[in-house]
């Protein structure tokens, strides 16, 4: 199930740098499919994988996660 309210674009950044995805799990701490599971919005991450991602990858955590607009 795709989470409703809460986007990313961390596929998008991550292969900007050339990165894969077991890459990006090992920076943050995590295994590949939490990566793959929150790239493809069927996993929101707690706040601290939220914040090592974005150091991760460079971009602050706002650029990353946004939510989405709920009221139409």
């Amino acid at each position: 199930m795709v989470h409703k309210n809460i986007g990313n674009k961390i596929k998008e950044l991550r292969a900007e740098l050339g990165m894969t995805q077991a890459q990006l799990a090992e920076l943050v701490g995590v295994a590949r499919v939490s990566i793959v599971s929150i790239e493809n919005g069927r996993f929101i991450p707690t706040i601290e994988t939220a914040l090592r991602i974005s150091r991760a990858l460079n971009v602050p955590i706002e650029n990353i996660f946004w939510l989405k607009d709920t009221f139409q």
